[in-house]
């Protein structure tokens, strides 16, 4: 028993390293995401108020009547709202995020690679692995460790989906298929699927349901699957539970397509 639970707990330091690993090289492009919509929400009205203030100094310089100080106070503003403008571009600037280091990735090599520390979080919480794997299955063009936390956080998420069931309903699949377009990293859960509310909010950074969650697991999925050019999706199952898979482009319909 000592020696399974010691297993169990390096199997979880594993798993905690390499998403620490995932969470750092993605980390900016989540900042670069805020980023982006804190700019777009302040610029607009940043550029109004430098207008209406120059306007303001327009008409104050052409009425002899309005002392020059209300002047100076005016054009103070202009010069503030420019500069906070200023500040918000360097900031966006700043979280350019980190490349993608691009190789031909065997998927479901990655997912067996995993297996060693999935298979016995899976036991300790008494949950049916299943793994279904597709082959002959076409390569990716991807960053295996990226690959690698976009499973890991997918199956952490199918983990507290089915937390709460009775032990004998606690399912959780990993599948792996293609098209011609695209090979498909899927995780299903027996869980109670998604709430309608919570699929709206679910994939943006920070959002959570989960009084201990960061809100970063879905979001960090989905900005790994758009970094390799593809999407991430989820739809609720009729027989209960959630599936959530990635579709990665193939490497060679990126040829044919190039």
């Amino acid at each position: 028993m000592e020696n399974h639970d010691h297993q169990l707990r390096q199997s979880g330091a594993q798993v905690d390293r390499v998403l620490e690993q995932v969470v750092a090289v993605t980390y900016r492009c989540l900042l670069r995401e805020l980023a982006s919509g804190f700019a777009h929400e302040l610029n607009q009205p940043l550029a109004a108020i430098a207008a209406y203030a120059e306007g303001a100094a327009t008409l104050l310089r052409r009425d002899p009547t309005q002392a020059g100080k209300a002047v100076e106070i005016v054009e103070e503003i202009t010069r503030q709202a420019l500069r906070a403008g200023d500040a918000i571009q360097r900031v966006r600037g700043n979280v350019r995020p980190l490349p993608v280091n691009r190789a031909a990735a065997p998927c479901n090599e990655i997912i067996r690679d995993m297996l060693p520390l999935i298979e016995p979080l899976a036991q300790h919480h008494g949950i049916r692995l299943i793994v279904d794997l597709s082959s002959p299955l076409p390569q990716v063009q991807g960053d295996s460790l990226r690959l690698q936390g976009l499973l890991l956080f997918l199956f952490r998420n199918a983990v507290d989906a089915v937390s709460e069931l009775p032990a004998g309903r606690r399912r959780v699949t990993i599948a792996t298929t293609s098209d011609e377009a695209c090979v498909e990293l899927a995780v299903t859960d027996s869980g109670a699927g998604v709430p309608d509310e919570a699929a709206r909010e679910m994939f943006r950074p920070f959002f959570t349901t989960k009084p201990e969650g960061t809100g970063l697991g879905l979001a960090v999925c989905r900005t790994i699957a758009v970094e390799h050019g593809g999407e991430l999706r989820f739809s609720n199952l009729p027989e209960g539970g959630a599936r959530f898979w990635a579709r990665i482009p193939r490497i060679d319909a990126v040829q044919r397509n190039s």
